[in-house]
């Protein structure tokens, strides 16, 4: 048998094991399959520390609820004999926990614990909202009418109301201005109770005060508004909870943080506890009271039902440990394995298509840069960057300088360039200037560098020509490697690896003409038919 039998022998053997190995963990992973796809997964543990009274003592609490885009599952809890728990769903959704009990002076310790899932929301409003019927104005009352701490009737708050109404075209835009008004209000750590006009009057708020104060407003002008309370969940302890608002915009509850400057929109991480401006804790007046909220972040497929213990069981044959274990961060994870799809992503653009790309692996690097930047502003800080680059290569290419030195040169510009800029965005607090990091930075810097580089060799029209084609590529890679399931697909399935090396070979096989030379000789095709 010759080397090319031998090579076809082989693939097909390796062929065989990855899709009968993929074949026996699909019936399981169909089984188990969970349209809710959440994006984060985290532990949760309220963790509460009181001595009784006197006589009888309550603590009080809210505890999550599950909607749309949240999911509480796995719910326990842990207390001594001594306390009673019992939960009670409100007229208004709420669901309260409490835990009672007779036993005087004594020291309790409560652990309240669940699993969160959580997606975040996102709305695009309209111009125009719709006309409340007077029908429905009855059932809303409670987010239109003044309260203590919402005090939406105040001439203070009606005065700021008109202003912010002034020269609007629409419904849209008066939201913004609001919006835009309580989010300029400097933010402060404060921890005791702030209504709307404290608010307005110390010109500083925690996110209590301004979330008071864009409810009183929306309801002064009209708009039915609620305070909406829960838990920003990260990966430590806290004691703090967090409010936010919620404006009701065409029968649609729409959410705003003015304090973290989230408009129409709150992140995957918030958990919603309560509705309404109420106290997450309340207990007996007078006794000892301590807590803190235990919160881990859990690893997870997102479109899987399934524990981490039931995952790595599906087949020894998974990457699930790595990522459970910790051996290897995630992210870092997901960029290797993502790396083999971007490039036969590009092998096939380039030998089947017939774009030409600065390299294989560039264009899947300026991919992974754009989903850390955001892909318009990726694309224009691409843009930018090769437009310093030269600037700053023209010099040292007149003074003949090798390629290797003119790189170094770039790169320590571009980076002075970025610790400059950051600076800037920390000292006016300018966002988007903070949130460059030094991976997308650099990949685009190189490719700028070889912008630079096929300009001098080339001429200016290849290398747009070229650059234009890699934008192209790099187009296509993002669209693909942004599927966010598809890291959790590989981490269950890397027998896909495999499968891309048989695919890499049958492209590597491929002698036929490219697509895009159909379009370069097409008078020559049509004078052949026509013939």
């Amino acid at each position: 048998m010759n080397l090319k039998t031998n090579l076809r022998t082989v693939l097909i053997l390796v062929s065989v094991v990855a899709i009968v190995s993929i074949g026996l963990k699909l019936k399981p992973i169909l089984m188990n399959y969970d349209n809710f796809n959440p994006e984060v997964v985290y532990k949760v543990n309220y963790d509460y520390f009181f001595k009784s009274g006197d006589k009888h003592t309550a603590v009080k609490t809210f505890v999550p609820y599950q909607n749309l885009r949240q999911r509480i599952s796995e719910e326990k809890i842990v207390n001594d004999t001594t306390l009673t728990f019992i939960k009670d769903t409100l007229r208004n959704g709420n669901i309260k926990g409490v835990w009672n009990t007779e036993i005087a002076n004594q020291y309790h310790a409560v652990k309240y614990q669940f699993v969160f899932e959580g997606k975040e929301t996102r709305h695009t409003l309209p111009l125009r909202f719709d006309f409340i019927a007077e029908k429905h104005k009855e059932h809303l009352q409670d987010y239109l009418l003044p309260t203590e701490n919402i005090q939406s009737d105040h001439s203070n708050i009606k005065n700021i109301a008109a202003q912010l109404q002034e020269e609007t075209q629409n419904d849209k835009e008066i939201i913004q201005n609001v919006f835009d008004y309580v989010a300029a209000i400097p933010s402060a750590p404060i921890i005791t109770l702030t209504d709307a006009l404290t608010a307005i009057e110390q010109n500083r708020a925690s996110c209590n005060g301004k979330s008071r104060l864009f409810v009183a407003i929306c309801r002064n002008l009209g708009h039915p508004a609620r305070i909406k309370g829960g838990i920003i969940l990260e990966n430590t302890n806290k004691r703090t909870s967090h409010v936010w608002a919620e404006v009701l915009i065409n029968e649609v509850w729409v959410p705003f943080d003015a304090l973290n400057n989230h408009f129409a929109y709150i992140p995957a991480n918030y958990l919603e506890i309560h509705t309404g401006d109420e106290f997450l804790i309340t207990h007996t007046a007078g006794i000892q009271f301590d807590y803190t909220y235990h919160i881990d972040e859990t690893h997870h497929i997102s479109f899987l039902n399934m524990n981490s213990e039931e995952i790595s069981e599906l087949s020894s044959i998974s990457l699930w440990s790595l990522v459970k274990g910790g051996v290897m961060p995630k992210n870092a994870l997901n960029l290797l394995l993502l790396l083999p799809i971007g490039g036969l992503l590009v092998a096939f653009l380039r030998n089947i298509i017939g774009l030409k790309t600065f390299g294989v692996f560039l264009p899947v690097l300026i991919a992974f840069s754009l989903l850390h930047t955001g892909f318009v502003f990726g694309i224009v800080l691409f843009v930018v960057l090769i437009l310093m680059v030269g600037l700053v290569s023209y010099p040292f290419e007149r003074l003949g300088l090798l390629y290797t030195p003119k790189l170094v040169i770039s790169l320590t510009f571009m980076v002075s360039l970025m610790i400059i800029t950051t600076m800037i965005g920390i000292r006016y607090d300018i966002l988007w200037l903070t949130t460059l990091s030094f991976f997308p930075t650099i990949i685009l810097t190189i490719a700028a560098e070889r912008f630079a580089r096929a300009t001098t060799e080339d001429g200016y029209k290849e290398a747009i020509d070229k650059l234009l084609q890699t934008l192209l590529a790099t187009t296509v890679c993002y669209l693909v490697l942004s599927w966010s399931w598809l890291p959790s697909v590989l981490i269950i399935f890397p027998e896909l690896l495999l499968l891309i090396i048989i695919l890499a070979v049958f492209l590597g096989r491929y002698i036929g003409i490219r697509w895009v030379e159909f379009y370069r000789f097409r008078p020559l095709f049509n004078e052949s038919i026509s013939k």
